[in-house]
């Protein structure tokens, strides 16, 4: 089988060149710039003159792009891929991009037979050449299926996390996620130093307690135990007792000189909480304030370990 892969940028050229590692597989290799093509074609790929001529040739194409814009013109563009590519050929667009973009080029895709998924990665360059990437799939549950295999050679863990645009629904919320906690971290942990903790003693600390945890998001960890099952009480940590650590937290930073704009932004809404009555209930109550203004409820009971 004939893969196309579009796109060799620092992502995109260790992606591709996991495929190289399966003998099953061709791989022809599509970039603006063709230098960024040539450790590729050393180790066996082919060189694709124009999009044309890759579309020709293969039977499932991967993308791989800087962002919306340029994967819309890649594909919608004058000469763009959707012109080229065969009814039947399935299209993964692994762009960390706009879910409306995603499905505005799905419909046209559909239009001409082409099967389309959105399938963007966590992970960095390194994690991929170590082997390790998690990839979110939205789209056809058959088109997810027959290129299920391609994918797994790119990536240890292939999710199917919905219908079109799913994908990148999901890679934007957790990216926002770890670039928030990064941030977080960055206040708790320079407040700890100023305030005189090693920190190397604290790096030690943090890891004790991940590990003891082992990082697990299992019917025991406290967000299934409580928020996704809507179950605040008994309480495994008072809330009145999360205030009361932020207040401290509070103290510390302003003795020291440390802005904490985020933890102060927590505060208050553990504040909030506070103020409805709920002191004696799971602290993870206060996200339920979230829920209300996204007039969502985060409610899932199959946990599984």
């Amino acid at each position: 089988m004939r893969i196309g892969f579009i796109g060799l940028g620092n992502m995109g050229e260790v992606m591709a060149a996991r495929l190289l590692n399966d003998e099953r597989l061709s791989l022809v290799v599509y970039d603006r710039n063709r230098d960024a093509a040539e450790h590729l074609i050393k180790k066996g790929a082919v060189w694709a003159e124009s999009l044309y001529q890759l579309a020709n040739q293969c039977e499932i194409i991967c993308s791989m792009l800087p962002g919306p814009i340029e994967m819309e013109e890649m594909t919608t563009g004058k000469e763009g891929l959707l012109k080229y590519l065969r009814s039947g050929a399935i299209y993964i667009d692994h762009t960390t991009n706009s879910p409306d973009v995603i499905k505005y080029i799905g419909k046209k895709a559909s239009n001409e037979g082409i099967h389309m998924l959105d399938a963007p990665v966590m992970g960095d360059r390194q994690s991929i050449i170590k082997g390790v990437l998690t990839m979110m799939v939205g789209g056809d549950v058959k088109a997810f299926e027959k290129a299920l295999p391609i994918m797994e050679i790119m990536a240890n863990e292939v999710i199917r996390v919905g219908s079109l645009g799913a994908g990148c629904i999901s890679k934007i919320s957790l990216n926002a996620l770890s670039m928030s906690t990064d941030l977080l971290m960055a206040e708790c942990m320079t407040l700890a130093v100023k305030a005189g903790v090693d920190l190397a003693v604290l790096i030690e600390a943090m890891e004790k307690i991940a590990s003891n945890s082992e990082g697990k998001f299992d019917e025991d960890a406290r967000w299934p135990a409580t928020l996704l099952q809507g179950k605040f009480l008994p309480s495994r940590f008072y809330l009145k007792l999360a205030y009361k650590d932020y207040r401290l937290f509070h103290e510390l930073a302003v003795s020291n000189k440390v802005p904490a704009r985020l933890v102060s932004l927590c505060e208050m809404e553990t504040l909030e909480a506070l103020n409805n009555g709920w002191e004696n209930h799971e602290r993870t109550i206060t996200a339920t304030l979230q829920e209300e203004r996204s007039n969502v409820k985060l409610r899932y009971e199959n946990i599984s370990s």
